[in-house]
C-alpha cells in the first residue's frame, strides 16, 4: 500500500457475507438475480485508513451491504482462536477484558454513545460515522474502567453454586419426576469455567465481545503475517461481525497485505487502485475497490431469507405476492438498482 506523511495508511480488507446452511435453491437465486459466481456469499473488498477502529468499521458494513442500522451488533474472535486465549475459563477471560474484550456492564446505553441519527439521510448519516478522525467516547471501554469494572463483578460473586448441566438434570428428572437440579461444587466466580459462569448466570452482554474501541488493522493479521504468541495483537488473521441476532447475518473479516490478487484477476487496474488509496488518504474514510453479490436488506430473514426473497420477486407467479413483496422490501430502503463500487461507501 501506498505510505504518505499521514498518521494512516490505507488497508484492505475482505469482507465475506455468508450462510453454511443455504440450499441448493437458495444459492441458485443468489447467482442468478443476487450477482454472485457460486451463490454462497456476498462480498466486498474494501481500504480503510490503518486507524479506523472497529466501531466504525460497524457503521461502514452496514453501508456496505445495505442494512439500516436497526439492530445489535457484534465482533468477536472465532471460537478456536478464543479457547486458547482465555483457556474457556473465567481467569483467562476477566485479565483480557479492557484489553480486548468488553467489560460484563457494557450494554446499549455506553457502546451505542454516538446513536444520535434522528432523520433525513440514513445513508449521509452513516457516511459521517466512518469518516475521519475517529474518536471514541464510549466510557465503559476505557481500560481502566472496564477493569474496574470486571473486579467489581469478581467481588461480588465471591461463591457460586455450581449447578450440574440442564441435560443431566432432564435426564434424572425422567426417571424422578421431583427431583431437583444438584450443586456440583460451590467456588468463587474467578475460579470457575466460561461454561460453569454462564449455567449460573446470564450477563447482559456476552464475553466473546470485543471492544469496538480498538483498531483494526491492530487486531487483525493479514494472511502471509505470522501471530507472535508472545504478543497479544495482532491476535487473529479473522474477525467475525454478527448483526441482527435473529436474522443471524454474519461477515467474515480478513486483512491482505496488497491488492496482487485484484489486479492478477483483472478485477480492478493500476489507476483505479491508486484513485482508491488516495480517497482514503484524502478523505480519512473507507473506499470499496470490489464487491460480488447486490445489498440486502434488514428484517428479510438473513442470507437465507434473502435469496428466497429474489426467488419470489423474480420468479413467483403471485403478482400481488410480487408487488407487495417489492413495496415491502422498499419501504426498508432496499433497490435493486446496481450501485458502483464508486459509490457504495
Amino acid at each position: 500500500m501506498d505510505k504518505s506523511n499521514k498518521n494512516f495508511t490505507p488497508v484492505r480488507l475482505h469482507l465475506e457475507l455468508t450462510d453454511a446452511y443455504l440450499s441448493d435453491y437458495e444459492k441458485r437465486m443468489l447467482n442468478r438475480y443476487g450477482e454472485t459466481l457460486t451463490g454462497g456469499s456476498i462480498s466486498r473488498d474494501i481500504l480503510i485508513p490503518s486507524d479506523m477502529p472497529l466501531h466504525n468499521l460497524h457503521y461502514a458494513i452496514q453501508k456496505l451491504f445495505g442494512w439500516q442500522n436497526a439492530h445489535l451488533r457484534k465482533f468477536q474472535l472465532p471460537d478456536p482462536v478464543f479457547q486458547k486465549l482465555t483457556g474457556g475459563t473465567v481467569k483467562g477471560w476477566s485479565d483480557l477484558v479492557g484489553t480486548l474484550f468488553q467489560p460484563p456492564s457494557e450494554a446499549e446505553s455506553d457502546l451505542f454513545w454516538d446513536e444520535d441519527y434522528k432523520s433525513g439521510s440514513i445513508h449521509t448519516w452513516l457516511r459521517k460515522k466512518y469518516t475521519g478522525p475517529f474518536i471514541y467516547k464510549g466510557t465503559l471501554e476505557q481500560p481502566e474502567i472496564a477493569k474496574q469494572d470486571m473486579k467489581e463483578m469478581l467481588n461480588y460473586f465471591t461463591m457460586i453454586e455450581v449447578k450440574e448441566s440442564f441435560t443431566d438434570y432432564l435426564e434424572r428428572k425422567k426417571q424422578n419426576p421431583d427431583t431437583e437440579m444438584r450443586t456440583i461444587r460451590k467456588a468463587p466466580l474467578v475460579e470457575l469455567t466460561l461454561a460453569e459462569m454462564r449455567s449460573a448466570f446470564t450477563l447482559e452482554g456476552d464475553v466473546e465481545n470485543l471492544l469496538e474501541r480498538l483498531e483494526v488493522d491492530k487486531v487483525i493479521a493479514a494472511k502471509t503475517e505470522e501471530i507472535q504468541d508472545n504478543e497479544l495483537f495482532p491476535v487473529t488473521d479473522e474477525l467475525i461481525y454478527q448483526y441482527d441476532f435473529g436474522d443471524d447475518w454474519t461477515v467474515k473479516i480478513t486483512k491482505y497485505e496488497d491488492c496482487a490478487d485484484l489486479l492478477h484477476r483483472n478485477l480492478i487496474d493500476q489507476e483505479e487502485l491508486a484513485e482508491a488509496e488516495a480517497m482514503v488518504l484524502d478523505k480519512h474514510k473507507p473506499v470499496c475497490i470490489h464487491k460480488q453479490g447486490i445489498s440486502v436488506c434488514d428484517d428479510v430473514g438473513g442470507l437465507s431469507g434473502f435469496a428466497n426473497f429474489l426467488g419470489t420477486i423474480y420468479e413467483s407467479e403471485d403478482r400481488l405476492e410480487k408487488s407487495e413483496m417489492r413495496a415491502w422490501a422498499k419501504s426498508l430502503g432496499w433497490s435493486a438498482q446496481k450501485v458502483s463500487v464508486k459509490t457504495l461507501l
